[in-house]
């Protein structure tokens, strides 16, 4: 495995850290939202990186599945949040919602440090909590 390789799935890791932070920066401030953007930079890596070696393409789609997972995880928090605004079951829901999505931040950042380190010494790397699309699937 070259070292090139072994770059190029570090990125494809190394990238939705960068989106987030692109976007925090961007807002001026921590945003709760941030993660929903997240999978753009693996997408970004999948789409430049993946016809290069199977390596990166792997590590670039788990990635992708990873972030976007945490997207939809997010996407259903700010939803709920919205969605029981005003309501008596605020007051329990908010508390549990955000600290869940402060262990979903938690664990993206542990999980992206880990699949980085096993990429850049060449092992392959399945993220926990990440949701298993289907292709072309019926439902």
């Amino acid at each position: 495995m070259t070292s090139t390789t072994t770059r190029a799935a570090v990125t494809a890791h190394l990238s939705s850290l960068a989106a987030v932070a692109a976007v925090t920066a961007a807002a001026g401030r921590p945003i709760i939202w941030a993660g929903l953007v997240a999978f753009a930079g693996p997408l970004i890596a999948r789409l430049s990186f993946a016809r290069r070696d199977p390596f990166v393409r792997r590590h670039a789609s788990a990635a992708l599945a990873f972030n976007a997972s945490l997207a939809l995880y997010l996407g259903l928090i700010i939803a709920c949040l919205r969605l029981t605004a005003g309501s008596p079951y605020t007051v329990q829901l908010v508390p549990f919602l955000l600290f869940v999505n402060m262990l979903l931040a938690f664990n993206w950042l542990v999980f992206t440090a880990i699949a980085m380190h096993r990429a850049s010494v060449g092992e392959m790397f399945t993220y926990p909590l990440t949701l298993r699309w289907r292709r072309g699937a019926a439902a």
